[in-house]
């Protein structure tokens, strides 16, 4: 397990561990401060993936050392990287259950994959691609109703190109440093701002077939007021949702930038105006950082995916459109939790000062 100091390499281990089978995890991380918290039973300071030879080395050397028979990179960067190497036959004989490079290179591309979905009929939201001042001039003249923000980020995934930076900006001048700041045209976007619920839709396939698959609302952010949009791509509390309509979309998404689709794959939505759900990305090849909470909740993507890539395929599971109940919450922050809470848990605790609701 790659990343294994980082919140998905620890959510991912909790995962292996609630499964009940005696794995022995081996866990990498290129940072030596995260190390200690990592929850493997044995982790190993490695290369950065950038440093190509190193990094490729490093994971020869640890499988050897330690018989490792499956591979999971946890960030987008060394999902591309691990990618590669199996591409070369590089993996040292670890299985791994990965999209093909190609896939990749749409996923961890919101230009490509908005455009192929805009193709396909789904909604997305409005978006341009920035390469000039005049384009960015252009996009507010066709975003921007009623003094709403327009959206102003990078079309990468973190660590790829320009992602993560993300901002609601109210004028073009604003937008204009923020793209300054990043030096960002010909990689940043404007996309219309979208009020609405902010779902995701979380599914395992096995060549081409859904196997299973979950779907959550993120309702509040770990330390909010430490970005301007007030989201920080880490949930506070989210909440299990069934919504076949939302299913049925994010399955269809899949199949559209992958048709032989394998792995594991995130879909991420926000609502319009109308609340009506638009798909804004597509992670493919990666679970989302708080996967233990769908662990907990009733679905062990983590252990069907390590299956996945022992077995080389798994069948669908019976409730493959819906494998979470909904109404059950996971509540984390800063140093607290995590905690799972149902719906009515919440009548349970004693009121002052307030009335009922």
């Amino acid at each position: 397990m790659t990343g294994a100091g980082g919140p998905l390499g620890v959510n991912f281990c909790r995962s292996l561990r609630a499964a009940g089978e005696p794995l022995r995890l081996i866990g990498t991380d290129a940072n030596r401060w995260h190390l200690p918290l990592s929850l493997c039973d044995e982790t190993y300071l490695i290369p950065l993936a950038k440093e190509t030879k190193g990094y490729r080395e490093a994971l020869g050397e640890i499988a050897e050392n330690e018989s490792v028979d499956i591979i999971v990179p946890t960030h987008p960067v060394e999902v591309r990287a691990v990618a590669a190497l199996r591409d070369l036959g590089a993996l040292a004989g670890m299985k791994t259950a990965l999209p093909t490079s190609s896939v990749l290179d749409v996923t961890d591309d919101k230009a490509k994959t908005q455009a192929m979905l805009l193709e396909a009929g789904l909604p997305v939201p409005q978006t341009h691609l920035l390469h000039t001042e005049e384009d960015v001039h252009s996009a507010f003249a066709k975003l921007q109703h009623d003094n709403d923000p327009v959206w102003v980020r990078g079309s990468g995934a973190p660590g790829l190109g320009i992602g993560g930076a993300a901002l609601p900006c109210r004028s073009v001048s604003v937008a204009l440093a923020w793209i300054e700041h990043y030096q960002g045209f010909g990689g940043m976007a404007a996309s219309e701002y979208l009020p609405g619920d902010n779902l995701s839709w979380m599914a395992l396939f096995s060549h081409g077939e859904l196997v299973a698959s979950g779907a959550r609302e993120r309702l509040e952010y770990v330390l909010p007021h430490v970005s301007p949009s007030g989201i920080t791509g880490a949930p506070a509390v989210s909440r299990t949702i069934e919504n076949s309509e939302l299913a049925s979309m994010g399955e269809r998404a899949v199949h559209v930038v992958d048709k032989a689709a394998h792995g594991v794959y995130f879909v991420d939505f926000k609502g319009d105006r109308e609340n009506r759900p638009r798909i804004t990305e597509i992670n493919g090849g990666r679970c989302g950082t708080t996967i233990h909470f769908y662990t907990k909740a009733g679905c062990n993507f983590p252990h069907l995916l390590t299956q996945l890539a022992f077995e080389g395929s798994l069948e669908p599971l019976k409730n493959a459109r819906s494998c979470v109940a909904g109404g059950q919450y996971w509540i984390r922050t800063l140093d607290c939790g995590p905690a799972l809470v149902r719906e009515q848990d919440f009548d349970s605790y004693p009121i002052a000062g307030l009335e009922a609701t």
